[in-house]
């Protein structure tokens, strides 16, 4: 453990303030400038005074004098006092930007939240329009030509068998307006049907003359 006496020996043993800092607080430089603050021999003139403090003998005994600070050593100093500034303001950089990361993350998960319900939504949409399409289709299976046991174009198949051209044409059109015209087009549709019956008639007439 590094004390203010135990310091103040190895600078006087020519170790300088930077290489003392490494050997007792690598990780930690704000620790040990905390600690000259607290012995109040952080500035190189309060220092110098307590290396006066020290017994002489102490240095002779050693063989060395005392040392003052080095140019090299102040710099040394002043640049560990801007990296651990440095340092400080990068882990408060870092803390700000993990908090940010943080906030955009669950701004992410309600997004896809939000997303998940909105595709669920459409899905259930689809499948409902799905749903009632096929219980009232109205190009594959519309309700006027679905009632009763059989469908209207499996009557008029049935009907037209042997039946070519015109008169295929006009028996099927006649059949699908007389079983739609209660429930669709009323007497509209009755008129037609009779516009194919009549058409039909006059296509057998003139091919029976023939």
């Amino acid at each position: 453990m590094l004390t203010r006496d135990k310091y103040l020996r190895l600078r006087i043993e020519g170790m300088s303030r930077t290489h003392i800092q490494r050997n007792y607080y690598p990780s930690n430089p704000t620790k040990f400038y905390n600690l000259l603050t607290d012995w109040g021999i952080k500035e190189k003139d309060a220092e110098e005074r307590a290396l006066d403090l020290v017994p002489s003998a102490t240095s002779k005994s050693i063989g060395v004098e005392t040392p003052s600070d080095s140019k090299a050593d102040v710099a040394a100093g002043n640049i560990e006092e801007t990296e651990v500034a440095k340092t400080s303001a990068e882990d408060a950089e870092i803390e700000r930007l993990r908090k940010q990361v943080e906030t955009w993350k669950k701004k992410a998960l309600e997004l896809e939240r939000k997303l998940e319900d909105h595709i669920t939504n459409k899905l259930l949409s689809a499948s409902v329009g799905e749903d009632a399409s096929i219980e009232g289709d109205n190009v594959n299976h519309p309700a006027h030509y679905t009632a009763g046991s059989i469908e209207c174009i499996d009557a008029i198949e049935s009907a037209t068998t042997g039946l070519a051209g015109g008169q295929a044409y006009s028996t099927g059109a006649a059949i699908k307006y007389l079983w739609r015209w209660s429930r669709k087009g009323g007497v509209e549709d009755l008129q037609k049907a009779r516009w194919y019956i009549d058409r039909l008639i006059c296509a057998v007439n003139v091919e029976g003359r023939a």
